[in-house]
This record gives structure tokens, sequence and C-alpha cells, in this order.
């Protein structure tokens, strides 16, 4: 499974346009073969920062989604209502297997109280 993070800082008159924009992809690519999950969030201290998080099969699946048409209509869409540059970050997992932080004997865990990501 392939984990994609992007973050958008949306100029603020352009919000609700973009959003609209963001709703149709999320219609659209929901649709696409591989598609596991995909869906904008707005920050809380900041509600023109927009993050999308999307999760594919693997890597054809993903690449199958960056030559649809609306994934074109929609880059070629976004730039005028972008205050600074897309930054994107991509996560490769091998399996669907929970990841374990500690594998060995109960006194060396963490403290009390501390949770491991």
């Amino acid at each position: 499974m392939i984990v994609v993070q992007t973050t958008f800082q949306l100029l603020p008159d352009s919000r609700d346009k973009v959003l609209k924009l963001m709703k149709n992809m999320v219609r659209l690519c929901r649709q696409e073969h591989g598609c596991l999950s995909y869906e904008y969030y707005q920050g809380i201290s900041d509600p023109n920062q927009i993050v999308l998080l999307q999760e594919w099969e693997d890597a054809d699946c993903l690449q199958g989604h960056y030559q649809t048409d609306h994934m074109e209509d929609f880059l070629s869409r976004l730039g005028e209502y972008l205050e600074t540059p897309v930054a994107t970050r991509s996560y490769i997992s091998e399996d669907d297997n929970a990841v374990t932080a500690y594998t060995t004997e109960e006194s060396e865990a963490p403290a009390s109280g501390q949770t491991i990501h």
C-alpha cells in the first residue's frame, strides 16, 4: 500500500472555490482502480491549510491516478488558488501488519503513560 500526504496552503479568498474542486476530486478518485481512500482535511489553527491523505493499493494504481483527465484538470486549475507550492510526501507499506514498538522484556518497556508511535 502507498500513502500520499499532500499539503496545500490556499490563498484566503480562494478556499470555497478550491473546496468545491476538491470535493469533485474525492468523488472521481474514489472510483479509480486501486484507490483505498482519498480525503481532504482542513486545518484547525489555519483553515486555509488543507491536507490530502490518499491510499493506493500499489505504485501502478497511483501512477494510473496521475494520468487521469480529472487529475490533469485539477492541477491546471489549482495553481491560481495557492499561496505556496504544494508539499507532498509518499509512504510505502510492505504489508498491513501492525508495527510493535517493543518486543523485549517488560522491564525494558517505556514508562507508564508513554506512547510510542
